[in-house]
């Protein structure tokens, strides 16, 4: 638990850093080019690759993890003609997507840019030609990032995101309307400059490579299997979020809108929290797997489920709390009216109530892939996307978008218990007595606060009609309510984290007076 705690909490930070990185850049392209045809070019030319290849690479990094873990644990000779074989086969698929989409560069843009006509699409087309050269990269650091991942190295992991949005910041400031092939050329710059920090880290832990093609061996076989259903997987949720927009076009103006805005926020939470909980504990459950400790696999779990908890449960509850407050901050401005705030802080309220769900639930899914058991999570997806369109139809009309958000929840939570009774079914009771425990505690902890932010807010706004001061101060006293009455009822996972940030901050300054 320590380690995780640790792991997690770099890759929290990291993590903020990089999405701050990356909201400067979307307020650099703003700022330098507005809405204009060089911006929306730009939009779809970089969205492109990352497309084409994030879900494959996750797959393949979801794969990657566990078979690797295997190996070290059973068959260490093994070890080296696997990632070298899957680093060779990597790179040659990014070169055979690459020659695919020059060949083909206007009708693949088309897919993505349907209305795009004239000097526009001639626009993308050579942004989409430049920025492509970087799946040379993006393909091959996702298995540097599974390597490091295994080895313990968290800390590059969480920043593979910032050189990236640095060369393209830059690459902006360096552009305009004449000089426009700096966009492309920063995305280049970007993806390599992340692949060489990921490979320089890796080779400080001991990683190497020399190519091989040996792509009928049975781990790589192996491999190509369990890619599979992850990727299915992972695109049925995509397809999901489609579902819920396809459905709220038929719904007053804004609503799609609305969706997007109050999964945009709640997907910040996800990336910087639940991902981080559950990335670095996937390869500690993938070496309890490989050596067959179930016990401990369960027990991490649970652990792991507790710090996520203890997490994601304040700030489930405060932003049904300041569900307005928040969308005002982010979004009053310019044509998003009072109207578009009240639509977006309702639909963001529903979606907030399954926060702790979808979280548990993607620590859960990460057990299955450590025990390489992909199709139950599969079947999972598909079913998650059946009662989510059953649901949105059934809670349309008496709810509009909100009922969309309550769908969304409500098939999440349901997905979460099915999922929960197929991995006991697996491996048996999963011991989650103290972890009931602690969650009974947090919920009281999580209740104190809820009733206490909401007078301090209105209090300061009265008298400041400040919403940015009067939020600000309203969320650390909430902050300090929860984390004091944690500790006065001796919440195992507050404790953990307390003792874990006191010792690196001992150790930083013993590492300073050395």
């Amino acid at each position: 638990m320590g380690n995780t705690a640790v792991y997690t909490l770099i890759l929290i930070f990291t993590t903020i850093f990089a999405k701050v990185l990356g909201f400067a850049r979307e307020l650099s392209l703003a700022y330098v080019f507005g809405a204009s045809a060089v911006s929306d070019a730009y939009i779809v030319a970089f969205s492109i690759p990352t497309i084409i290849f994030s879900g494959i690479g996750t797959a393949i990094l979801t794969s990657y993890i566990p078979i690797y873990t295997n190996l070290q644990n059973n068959r260490p000779k093994e070890l080296r003609k696997f990632s070298d074989s899957v680093m060779t086969m990597i790179f040659l698929v990014s070169v055979a997507v690459l020659a695919v989409f020059l060949i083909f560069d206007r009708q693949i843009v088309r897919l993505f840019a349907v209305g795009f006509t004239g000097s526009t699409m001639d626009l993308a087309v050579e942004l989409s030609g430049l920025m492509m050269i970087s799946i040379l990269f993006i393909g091959v650091y996702y298995i540097l990032q599974g390597y490091l991942q295994i080895h313990g190295s968290f800390f590059a992991v969480g920043m593979v995101s910032v050189p990236l949005n640095i060369a393209v910041i830059l690459s902006i400031c360096l552009s305009n309307e004449e000089h426009y092939r700096w966009l492309g050329w920063g995305v280049v710059i970007g993806y390599g400059a992340a692949f060489v920090m990921l490979l320089i880290a890796a080779k400080r832990k001991g990683f190497r490579f020399r190519p091989c093609f040996d792509f009928g061996d049975k781990n790589i076989r192996h491999l190509l299997v369990v890619v599979f259903p992850i990727f299915l997987g992972k695109a049925i949720t995509q397809l999901n979020t489609m579902v819920d927009r396809t459905i709220a076009s038929v719904l007053p103006e804004g609503s799609v809108s609305a969706l997007s805005y109050a999964n945009r926020i709640t997907g910040f939470v996800t990336a910087v929290f639940v991902v981080s909980v559950a990335t670095a504990i996937f390869p500690q459950l993938s070496r309890f797997s490989a050596t067959n400790n179930i016990r401990k696999m369960k027990r991490s779990f649970a652990t792991s489920a507790g710090l996520m908890s203890l997490i994601v449960l304040p700030i489930s509850a405060g932003a049904m709390v300041f569900s307005r407050e928040i969308v005002a901050l982010l979004f009053l401005r310019g044509a998003f009216t009072e109207q578009d705030v009240e639509a977006t802080a309702q639909v963001l309220f529903f979606y907030s109530l399954g926060l702790l769900a979808f979280s548990i639930k993607d620590v859960m899914l990460n057990v299955f892939y450590a025990l390489q058991d992909t199709k139950t999570p599969t079947v999972n997806s598909v079913l998650a996307l059946v009662i989510n369109t059953v649901l949105n139809i059934l809670l349309l009309k008496p709810l509009g978008v909100k009922g969309l958000a309550l769908a969304t929840t409500l098939s999440g939570t349901i997905t979460l218990l099915l999922l929960a009774w197929s991995l006991r079914r697996k491996i048996g009771r999963l011991g989650l007595r103290r972890l009931i425990i602690s969650l009974v505690k947090m919920t009281v902890a999580t209740v104190l606060m809820a009733a206490a932010v909401r007078p301090v807010y209105d209090l300061l706004f009265g008298a400041t009609e400040s919403l940015l001061l009067s939020f600000c101060v309203a969320v650390a006293a909430g902050g300090l309510i929860y984390v004091a009455a944690n500790i006065l009822l001796r919440t195992q996972e507050m404790g953990v984290v307390i003792v874990t940030v006191g010792e690196r901050a001992l150790a930083l300054v013993h590492r300073k007076d050395a």
